[in-house]
């Protein structure tokens, strides 16, 4: 027996079913956290299940029909919030799922792409495996630095004690 994937909305569809605005939409969203469900990344787009339509159905009826406000809504929602269903894990791990195929093949195209440019930059022009050749230091090379660099701290100091214009006291007559 093959299982049937359950049917996901994008909020274009939501709004064109339903009949509101796209702006409506995403306002009751967050008035009503429990609304669509949003990918692992952030630039998904976000998915609405049929549970979902029929939440934002229910909005709509009381919002437009019945005249109240969104917090009343939210009120009177709350009130009947056990005959509410919660999203089952399963049903999470399922969309979870059909929104992971659609990033596997960007991450691989993506991986794709990054180790051909790793292949061009490995290659130095005019070398023959590769790689580029790396002077070896010479044995005392750091040793010889580092003293290097002592000294221009030195001069450094030096120089700006000198600058420095001692100063002198006056005395009082």
């Amino acid at each position: 027996m093959t299982r049937v994937a359950p049917k996901l909305y994008k909020a274009g569809e939501v709004c064109e079913l339903l009949q509101v605005q796209p702006y409506v939409l995403r306002s009751w969203e967050k008035e009503f956290p429990g609304i669509g469900v949003q990918g692992k990344a952030l630039d998904s787009p976000r998915l609405y299940r049929q549970s979902d339509v029929e939440h934002v159905q229910r909005i709509k009826q009381l919002v437009f029909v019945e005249g109240l406000t969104v917090s009343g809504a939210r009120r009177k929602l709350e009130a009947l919030a056990p005959q509410i269903s919660a999203v089952s894990e399963s049903e999470a791990a399922e969309v979870l799922e059909s929104l992971g195929k659609d990033v596997k093949s960007r991450i691989a195209s993506v991986r794709n792409g990054l180790r051909a440019l790793k292949s061009l930059l490995s290659t130095a022009p005019g070398s023959s495996n590769g790689r580029v050749p790396r002077k070896p230091m010479k044995r005392g090379a750091a040793a010889s630095r580092a003293k290097t660099v002592k000294r221009a701290m030195v001069r450094k100091a030096a120089s700006s004690r000198a600058r420095k214009k001692p100063t002198t006291k006056r005395r009082r007559a």
